[in-house]
């Protein structure tokens, strides 16, 4: 029993790995998509036949026999690597380099919900609260400055400029008409995907954005480069190896099943003659 035990938590395991594999592999062509990478760890062992104390002189491991329970999915680890750069020459398209996050907004149900985003595809659109023209995401998502409120953009009809510190200059205006926010996550794997390379921010309202987030551009870890956008940092290659591996570990632990099986079966024999 303890053999079905282990390759069934094992195929549980690479069930999930080859879910994680074929997700990857399905936004190769997105915009500021992270892959992720399958983990796996060890489940609870058994101690079993102590040998006796005579057996305990220069020994260097623990005592008893080891029997493991097999393994699970431990983790599925953000793979935070910069993804290809595409040229696009697009004013309003903005690339993240280094590490870092667009933050960006929605209205819902009379509140306002907040995401992390590396997906820099922006337009121009009018903001039906504030009456105002900012940049949005393709879905309608607002994106913030850094004071956590959307970006103002004071004549839609002019060329905008976005230097590498965020800044927007709108028309032939020397002076910065808004920042765009660039916000450093401190442990980017707890963050939720929550669909259209968007992450749960996990606030209530936008000044917790600004005391729960970094500046990046401030921290020297991001610049920002115009007409231009990241795309996934996916290898096909890369995936494609470790979907190979793990259709083998399938296999054999498929195997392992119908030998335990076999071998249970010859037992039970046995035991009725």
């Amino acid at each position: 029993m303890q053999s079905l035990n282990i390759s069934t938590s094992a195929m549980r395991g690479i069930q999930q790995a080859l879910d994680n594999t074929a997700s990857n592999l399905a936004n190769l062509d997105t915009i500021g998509y992270k892959r992720r990478q399958a983990s796996f760890s060890e489940l609870l062992s058994d101690s079993m036949n102590e040998q006796p104390k005579v057996d305990d002189q220069n020994r260097n491991t623990p005592f008893g026999l080891r029997v493991g329970s097999g393994a699970r999915l431990g983790l599925t680890k953000l793979d935070l690597g910069q993804g290809n750069v595409k040229i696009t020459d697009v004013p309003t398209d903005v690339m993240i380099e280094g590490d870092g996050y667009f933050a960006v907004t929605r209205q819902t149900d009379n509140k306002d919900d907040y995401f992390l985003t590396r997906d820099g595809n922006f337009n121009i659109t009018r903001h039906k609260a504030l009456n105002w023209y900012t940049l949005a995401t393709p879905t309608g998502d607002y994106v913030l400055d850094k004071s956590g409120i959307p970006v103002q953009l004071t004549d839609p009809n002019q060329p905008i400029r976005i230097d590498a510190e965020g800044r927007v200059f709108n028309g032939d205006d020397d002076n910065p008409v808004a920042e765009i926010g660039i916000w450093k996550v401190n442990n980017p794997d707890q963050l939720q995907q929550v669909g259209k390379d968007l992450y749960d921010a996990d606030l209530e309202d936008p000044i917790q954005l600004t005391d729960k987030y970094a500046d990046a551009v401030t921290e020297g870890i991001a610049t920002v480069r115009q007409g231009a956008l990241e795309g996934s940092n996916v290898s096909m290659t890369e995936e494609m190896s470790q979907l190979v591996n793990i259709q083998r570990a399938y296999q054999l632990n498929s195997r392992a099943i119908g030998i335990s099986d076999q071998m249970m079966g010859i037992a039970n024999s046995i035991r009725s003659r």
